[in-house]
């Protein structure tokens, strides 16, 4: 009987609050209200958490003598991708998080974000044939300014500091490998202020101006070179704070990459993906370990990784 009773009282209150998400337009047609996104939400299951580890890179070489902290080595590269397959690792990229927040789109079982930031063209001439040899995805956050510099048909170029031309980035975007978002357009620089950090005077109108000057000035550049927008933003040199965030929140973003060094764990909730955290690869880090840390979170056994081809070095040393 008290069982009954319950029921019925649940009942009673979705009768009574059903009617409320709907109101008359001008047109006397009813329409949804604000609110009625979350009353169908609240009726479903909440998804089941997600673990997601990201991983950060800069740029490769083929020069031992520049490996260091920001810099690996295209076969340490390719050893981390080896690996990530062995493990049962899939590369997911910003709009997969997006669709399971918004959408309750499913990711897949072990999900993996692979991230490169500042867009040397490097991550074109070394990284992109391996990603491609692979069939994984990565996620390219640029610096607009340097893109324009070396888009330019007189543009001197060295690999050891050019960065990604737009015809390049038309090239990966178009293979459906490569998502491109925002790294700021000329924010990246420690002289005046740090990153894409506010001032500590400075107002929240006039901060949020800064921002959609700048970052809206390479997402501009971006619709009109491929057709979209991005969403997501990589924080220059991992500086972060409550401000930052709802300043980006103001202009449009909605996935914000920051350099704290753990697991990101998803229940669906779009304020996760405010700021979601990332390991930096570095020359000589042993990504395997890495790896193997990271199977607390998951319930299957940790495959025994395929040893790797002859001739081919099997991951960073440490």
């Amino acid at each position: 009987m008290k069982k009954i009773l319950i029921c019925l009282s649940i009942f009673t209150i979705l009768f009574n609050v059903a009617p409320s998400v709907a109101h008359a337009n001008d047109d006397g047609q009813k329409g949804p209200v604000e609110g009625e996104d979350y009353f169908e939400q609240a009726l479903v299951a909440p998804l089941e958490p997600v673990y997601l580890p990201i991983i950060m890179y800069h740029q490769l070489t083929t020069n031992p003598a520049r490996l260091d902290t920001y810099i690996i080595s295209q076969d340490e590269f390719e050893s981390d991708l080896q690996l990530l397959q062995n493990y049962g690792y899939t590369t997911v990229t910003v709009k997969d998080l997006l669709n399971f927040c918004h959408k309750r789109e499913p990711l897949p079982e072990r999900p993996v974000m692979i991230t490169f930031d500042d867009g040397f063209e490097s991550d074109y001439i070394y990284g992109f044939p391996i990603l491609k040899k692979y069939n994984m995805k990565a996620i390219f956050s640029i610096i607009g300014r340097y893109t324009d510099m070396f888009s330019e048909p007189d543009a001197i170029k060295h690999i050891n500091y050019a960065h990604l031309s737009w015809e390049e980035i038309e090239e990966m975007y178009g293979s459906g490998l490569a998502e491109f978002h925002n790294h700021t357009y000329d924010l990246h620089s420690m002289e005046k202020r740090r990153g894409a950090l506010p001032y500590k005077y400075e107002s929240d109108e006039e901060y949020r101006k800064v921002l959609k000057d700048d970052l809206g000035k390479l997402n501009e550049a971006y619709e009109q070179r491929l057709g979209y927008m991005p969403a997501a933003f990589a924080c220059p040199f991992g500086a972060f704070n409550d401000r930052m965030k709802e300043g980006l929140r103001y202009i449009g973003f909605s996935v914000i990459f920051t350099s704290q060094q753990k697991i990101n764990k998803l229940t669906g909730n779009p304020e996760e993906l405010m700021r979601l955290n990332r390991f930096l690869r570095a020359h000589g880090k042993s990504v395997d370990k890495l790896l193997r840390q990271w199977e607390q979170y998951y319930k299957a056994a940790t495959p025994t990784p395929v040893p790797p081809r002859e001739g081919h070095l099997e991951g960073p040393l440490k």
